[in-house]
């Protein structure tokens, strides 16, 4: 489990992520690693389940994230986000948000 982790290091989206370690342990396990699980978050490509890990970010957030591309910039999808979820929040998902 832990060559396959690294071996797809820096994974693309929470789903990949789940895909891979899925193979060795089950969801609930999964779940929990999550939590310890850096994923970047490209904002004109990344798939709602991704958008999800941000702070703050629901399904129903992640569709209007997504709903709004393309983002000229790393600063235009923060700015949108900060409109759906609190300054705070926004703050802190820029730095798991690529430029």
């Amino acid at each position: 489990m832990v060559r396959e982790f690294q071996e797809y290091r820096p994974y693309t989206s929470i789903l990949q992520f789940r895909q891979e370690i899925g193979k060795y342990v089950g969801a609930a396990r999964v779940a929990e690693y999550e939590k310890y699980v850096y994923v970047p978050v490209t904002p004109n490509a990344a798939d709602a389940a991704t958008l999800q890990q941000l702070p703050g970010v629901s399904a129903a957030i992640a569709d209007k994230l997504i709903a709004a591309r393309p983002y000229a910039s790393k600063d235009a999808f923060i700015k949108k986000l900060t409109e759906l979820t609190s300054t705070d929040q926004a703050t802190q998902a820029a730095a798991f948000v690529e430029a």
